[in-house]
């Protein structure tokens, strides 16, 4: 009897050695799940850097002023900066250095990730590219350009190639000499300049009997064009055969004036934009040309290359969209070009 209870003893004490060793493993079956929260702490530092990494892209436009031109550059850009995810803040210098220049000021307190800046003045906003480019923002200029050439990438036209195309047309339909009058945007701006020495190259220079009766900045807003035609007209009556205006506004300005004195199959009207009613008034024979330049095609490039630049993609310092000349014969496939973009 003895000899059974002394068996029993020992079954109960191995039974207790091996309950107590399976308790002993116990920490050690915790270690996989204190390397499960490890990972799950792991994956979740990772989805917060992804989504930094991804956070919103902003960028800053600013526009030298509101003519329909630029208006159709700055619906472009926000199309596109739409399309692309990029929240895009735009403000308006108002045809004001001063304000152009705080606004891009409050563009880099914004801390925006980079700037469009469409300079009213070659060399008033020279101050602000500095200003940008200390900041360490990629910076790039649309449709007019600033003397100080640190920006990034231009984006625009060869202005000089938009006055030649207007001399040439002269020279082709009216021959070689005549009177004229030119009507200049702002003094100073990029497009002012170029567009007067393609004009100069393509037809003063070499054409002397073309004489320019009197010039002056309409500041490209249609209802100087108007003031300045009437006084022109008062002045210099029919001795003026040509308008040659630097943009589409001036010029539908001059034109009303002339045709309100009825002088319309006396006096020829150039202008430069390719606007939609200074198409439709090339289609009609009351505007003898305009010259197209791609609002929109700036606008899309100005927003795509921005973004490109914060990404760290490279570009040409110069990403040239060329003129083409609107005449008569041509106008339709320019308004069904501008449908397309409605």
């Amino acid at each position: 009897m003895k000899k059974y209870l002394v068996l029993g003893l020992v079954f109960l004490l191995i039974g207790s050695l091996v309950i107590g060793c399976g308790g002993g493993k116990a920490p050690a079956t915790s270690e996989p799940s204190g390397n499960a929260e490890s990972t799950k702490t792991q994956e979740s530092a990772q989805t917060g850097q992804a989504e930094k990494a991804e956070k919103e892209i902003v960028i800053g436009l600013s526009m030298s002023e509101d003519t329909q031109f630029l208006v159709n550059v700055r619906k472009a850009a926000e199309k596109k900066a739409k399309e692309l995810g990029v929240k895009l803040i735009t403000m308006s210098g108002q045809s004001s250095v001063e304000k152009q220049v705080n606004d891009v000021e409050s563009l880099i307190a914004q801390k925006v990730d980079a700037i469009i800046l469409n300079p009213l003045d070659k060399e008033g906003l020279g101050n602000a590219v500095d200003k940008v480019k200390a900041a360490g923002i990629p910076l790039v200029e649309v449709n007019t350009y600033t003397t100080n050439d640190k920006y990034d990438v231009y984006v625009g036209s060869d202005e000089e190639d938009a006055g030649r195309i207007q001399g040439e047309f002269v020279k082709r339909t009216m021959g070689t000499k005549g009177n004229l009058v030119i009507l200049y945007g702002v003094m100073g701006h990029s497009g002012q300049i170029g567009r007067y020495e393609g004009l100069k190259q393509s037809l003063l220079d070499p054409c002397p009997d073309w004489k320019v009766l009197a010039d002056m900045t309409g500041n490209w807003q249609r209802d100087q064009g108007v003031r300045i035609m009437e006084d022109w007209l008062q002045k210099f009556g029919d001795s003026i055969d040509l308008v040659v205006s630097q943009n589409d506004e001036m010029a539908l300005g001059a034109l009303q004036a002339i045709e309100a004195a009825g002088k319309q199959d006396k006096i020829k009207v150039l202008g430069i934009d390719a606007s939609p009613d200074a198409i439709q008034a090339v289609k009609e024979g009351r505007l003898a040309l305009t010259v197209f330049q791609d609002s929109f095609g700036q606008g899309q490039k100005s927003v795509e290359i921005a973004l490109g630049l914060v990404k760290g993609q490279k570009y040409n310092k110069q990403e040239m969209i060329p003129f083409q000349e609107v005449n008569k014969e041509n106008a339709d496939q320019f308004i069904e070009k501008l449908k397309e973009w409605e």
